[in-house]
């Protein structure tokens, strides 16, 4: 954080707050962690500010990711053909379960990096590869020292979520663990620090109610957030977001990842409980959730937030997620109104909207959006400069347009946390790329050894997880007959 103010000049201000014009030229002006003003002009004292020359760039907040599994990093585009019955296999059962301490910590230290660079200044990291107290302890000292603004979502091991994926009866899983309590006391005493502690469940597809009821319980005495995966394929026929109704579980702190599976109808009494949306769009896609339910939860009244979720399939890139929501809705409505014999006259969602969904939906998700997800004046200065001077960004006649669609990491110049500077001149900082990458490989190479698996386009034999949809759905009628 600077000593003195920091004054970002002359860029074009994308604020998504809705009390200011959707586009201007203009400066905002950062003292401390915080934005204290956003106008065409600020008057300032040379003397006392840091003047940023933001000139034919873009100005906007920084990106939100509401779900990412970010202890995969290490073996990031492993999986890019893979379906999630591979991605269960090999994570949960090949590979997870070989992880040590040191390499939560570098492969935490990796993923947030990633998300820094592309513009994140936000993570939801949804952790389940908590194997010790030893790992919780290395997770949570890569949070703290990555200089983003991060919430841990506590969600067990990856042991525990293999026997998830295999048995139908769940008779034998583990009750909520209690270390998630020790970090809670350790580590996070207050609900304002920069890294925040959340429980990452299980959910009703993966569990019985008991768990189910005794990780909410869990997560309202200790006074954390919730997020949780429902209507991942077939596993939704149980009706996951309906069971939490009938128990007294809808709360308006809970997070509902993915929601491709459920119905119209839970998916309203998600938006009447006040909860949240998560939708992992191009990751849903390639790995077969089923069709992404963007416009769906829209009808509802919901506005989503997005996630990267996992690495393993996809690229960290919010440009692209925003691209592929886009490109949903629009190809969906846009093919109806052909069926109909008509030809599309207007367009169902605008890149402002995803924008939104992209920064301050996202914050809204993670409970944060009092202080981040928009250049509000008061709030943190959690904000990113896309510059545009590059051949495929001129000339800028819509900003917003801009960076949904012609925008990529490598024109990200500056990301800024808290009134940090994390990010300068397209480059990290306070980061040496060299020693992070010999420690990664070498993590790497031994989780493949470990796990059976090579370089290359390996695709994991299935075992047991090749059953995941029918096990879950097998509980989910075990589920059912108990209402």
């Amino acid at each position: 954080m600077s000593d003195r103010d920091i004054l970002i000049r002359g860029g074009t201000i994308l604020s998504v707050d809705p009390d200011l014009p959707n586009e201007f030229i203009g400066e905002v002006l950062v003292r401390g962690s915080k934005i204290v003003a956003v106008a065409p002009k600020i008057e300032v004292s040379p003397e006392n500010v840091e003047i940023i020359d933001a000139t034919n760039s873009i100005v906007m907040p920084g990106f939100v990711d509401t779900h990412r599994h970010t202890w995969q990093a290490p073996l990031r585009y492993i999986g890019t053909d893979w379906t999630i019955a591979h991605y269960a296999e090999a994570m949960f059962r090949r590979f997870g379960p070989s992880y040590t301490p040191d390499d939560m910590f570098v492969a935490l230290q990796l993923g947030i990096a990633e998300a820094l660079e592309a513009g994140f200044t936000q993570l939801f990291d949804w952790n389940h590869n908590l194997l010790s107290p030893d790992h919780a302890d290395e997770v949570v000292r890569a949070h703290m020292e990555s200089g983003a603004r991060t919430i841990l979502g506590y969600g067990q091991s990856s042991r525990e979520w293999a026997a998830l994926a295999a048995r139908a009866d769940h008779k034998s899983i583990d009750a909520p663990s209690r270390d998630i309590e020790r970090l809670r006391k350790r580590y996070f005493t207050s609900n304002d620090q920069l890294t925040q502690l959340a429980m990452a469940a299980r959910g009703p597809e993966l569990s019985t109610l008991e768990v189910v009821k005794a990780e909410w319980e869990q997560a309202r005495d200790l006074d954390l957030r919730i997020s949780v995966h429902c209507g991942n394929g077939t596993w939704a026929k149980i009706r996951p977001v309906q069971i939490l109704r009938d128990n007294d579980l809808l709360w308006s702190n809970v997070t509902h990842i993915h929601c491709n599976g459920v119905t119209d109808e839970e998916i309203q009494m998600i938006a009447d409980s006040g909860g949240t949306v998560s939708l992992s769009v191009e990751e849903e896609m390639h790995m077969g959730h089923g069709h992404p339910a963007v416009e769906r939860v829209l009808r509802a009244g919901i506005r989503p937030s997005f996630s990267i979720d996992t690495c393993t399939n996809v690229s960290g890139s919010m440009f692209a997620l925003m691209k592929a929501a886009l490109s949903v809705v629009r190809g969906d409505s846009n093919e109806r109104r052909l069926r109909e014999g008509a030809d599309p006259i207007s367009l169902d969602l605008s890149v402002r909207d995803v924008i939104e969904f992209a920064t301050l939906q996202g914050a809204r998700a993670n409970g944060l959006d009092h202080l981040t997800g928009s250049l509000t004046p008061g709030k943190q200065a959690d904000l990113m400069i896309i510059a545009c001077d590059t051949v495929g960004m001129i000339p800028l006649n819509y900003a917003a347009g801009a960076v949904v669609m012609g925008a990529h990491q490598g024109n990200i110049d500056t990301v800024m946390v808290a009134g940090r500077i994390v990010k300068r001149h397209g480059k990290l900082v306070d980061l040496d790329i060299e020693s992070l990458r010999g420690r990664v490989e070498a993590c790497r190479d031994r989780l493949l050894e470990a796990g059976g698996a090579s370089l290359g386009g390996w695709v994991p034999e299935l075992t047991g997880a090749g059953a995941v949809g029918d096990g879950a759905v097998a509980a989910g009628h075990t589920h059912s007959h108990s209402h």
